[in-house]
């Protein structure tokens, strides 16, 4: 009987560790999306040149950058991408408020190298140690 309710109650906290993961990917994955919105507003103002709306959405991108949601882990290698995308970031919203439309444009790609480099770095899975 012990063995019976041992193996109930560890099955509870199993499903509540798979459902808060599950919750916490949920989270994540609207976070992202809205950083991705930002992203599309940011290739129309390009595409016609709205200089406010390039400035607005890299203002958002970077706000987002300092929220707890951002900060999915912290090795230095993301603190480091982490970095480089609020720097390119700045660089955006600056040639957005410059009307410089080359400038933007170039920020822009970078902005996307560097959120593309990211998400890859993410989805890697850490190599085991060989012995």
């Amino acid at each position: 009987m012990k063995k019976i309710l041992l193996l109930v109650i560890g099955l509870f906290f199993a499903s509540s560790g798979i459902q808060e993961q599950e919750k916490i990917d949920q989270s994540t994955s609207k976070f992202m999306r809205r950083k991705l919105q930002y992203s599309r507003d940011v290739v129309e103002g390009l595409s016609v040149e709205n200089f406010d709306q390039i400035t607005k959405a890299a203002q958002n991108m970077m706000l987002m950058s300092h929220e707890a949601d951002w900060k999915v882990v912290t090795t230095p290698q993301y603190l480091k991408a982490s970095s480089d995308f609020r720097d390119t970031v700045a660089r955006l919203r600056s040639a957005g408020k410059e009307k410089n439309l080359d400038g933007a444009t170039l920020a822009y790609f970078e902005v996307t190298l560097n959120c593309v480099r990211c998400h890859k770095q993410l989805r890697q899975k850490p190599k085991k140690k060989r012995e």
